[in-house]
Order: structure tokens, then C-alpha cells, then sequence
């Protein structure tokens, strides 16, 4: 919500007018009716002063910025194990590979946002294996540390899981795999992560 109709409507559910307004934040009422026209717009203090006078509380919010729609490794483990217990596993696959778009397209800090937490299983070796390769992979890509629980019990899986399932192209992805994928059982070629 934009300053000007935050000022408006907390002043509206209040029930006062732009004069009581200004005489309780000690202001004065024109510039009550510019921050409500959006011709000036208040420094944070100022707000402040302002909601609390319509009996309002200010709680200040800080997120790092991460893309639209963005889904930590967290979600997307959460929806993988909801694919996956409804035997959707191409759609589980393919989370495994959007992640790249909402990693990429956030922010230095909301990426490290976006690997931070541990996942929980999924109950699938395979995909909780995988779920570390890509943090463990986008980590070293966004040139920040990988979280510590991509070294964790169960983030490893044996025997080795080709993503592609054709067994005539388990040859290339094998020379093709990232070594952090690699390293947690998962093959899958680079190139898959690269679609955009």
C-alpha cells in the first residue's frame, strides 16, 4: 500500500478529520492533506506519528528482495513431497529445475534467503539428495557459502540417481553433471538449469 492511502484509510478508520489528525501528531493540517494526496511523502518518523495518532501500530518490515513468486528450497521440498505422494514425479523434477529462475532473478541477499533453511525430507533419498546438490550448486554459482545442511544425514544417495531416465543418456549426463551434484548421488546435466 502506497503512504498516501495508508495515511487516508487509517485516518478514515479512525474517525477523525485531517485537522484532529494533525493537532495529535503535531503537525499541521496541510501537511496532512499532502501526504494524503501523495504530493509529499513522509519520512518514516513522520509516519510513525501519524499512525499511531489514528491508533495504529508501525512494525517495520526488512526482507531480503527475492523474484516474484520466488520459492525458498524449503517450499519447493514441501511441494516435491506433495508431487510425489500424488506420483508426480516429472513435476517434482521440474521444481528441481525452475528453482534456477527464482535463484537467479533474487537478489545477493535473497539468495542466500532462498538456501538458508534446511529442507525437510521429502521422503525420497533421491529428491532430498538432490534438494542439497542444487543448493550446494547454486551456492557455489552465486559465489556465497553453501548452508551447512547440505552436508547433513540424508543428503546423500546411493545408488546414484540418473534424473534422465533413459538409460542411453546416462553416458552424457555423467560427463555433463556439475561435481557438487555429483558428490550427493544426482546426475544431472548442466544444461537443464540453463533453459532460460
Amino acid at each position: 500500500m502506497e503512504f498516501d492511502a495508508l495515511i487516508h484509510d487509517a485516518r478514515r478508520s479512525a474517525g477523525i478529520t485531517q485537522l484532529e489528525l494533525a493537532t495529535r501528531a503535531g503537525t499541521a493540517q496541510p501537511a496532512v492533506a499532502a501526504y494524503e494526496s501523495g504530493a509529499r511523502t513522509p519520512n518514516l518518523g513522520t509516519l510513525e506519528r501519524l499512525l499511531n495518532a489514528c491508533e495504529y501500530d508501525v512494525e517495520l518490515l526488512a526482507r531480503p528482495r527475492v523474484r516474484r513468486g520466488a520459492a525458498s528450497l524449503t517450499e519447493v521440498g514441501q511441494t516435491i513431497a506433495q508431487d510425489l505422494a500424488q506420483d508426480q514425479d516429472q513435476d517434482a523434477v521440474r521444481l528441481l529445475f525452475g528453482f534456477a529462475d527464482d535463484f537467479r532473478g533474487s537478489s545477493r541477499a535473497g539468495r542466500i534467503a532462498l538456501l538458508r533453511d534446511e529442507p525437510a525430507t521429502t521422503r525420497d533419498g533421491r529428491f532430498d539428495a538432490a534438494l542439497a546438490g542444487v543448493a550446494e550448486l547454486f551456492a557455489a554459482e552465486g559465489g556465497i557459502a553453501a548452508p551447512g545442511w547440505v552436508n547433513g544425514a540424508g543428503r546423500f544417495v546411493e545408488p546414484w540417481w540418473f534424473v534422465a531416465s533413459r538409460p542411453e543418456f546416462h553416458a552424457y549426463t555423467l560427463a555433463h553433471t556439475p561435481a557438487v551434484l555429483a558428490r550427493h548421488g544426482v546426475f544431472m546435466a548442466r544444461e537443464v538449469f540453463d533453459r532460460a
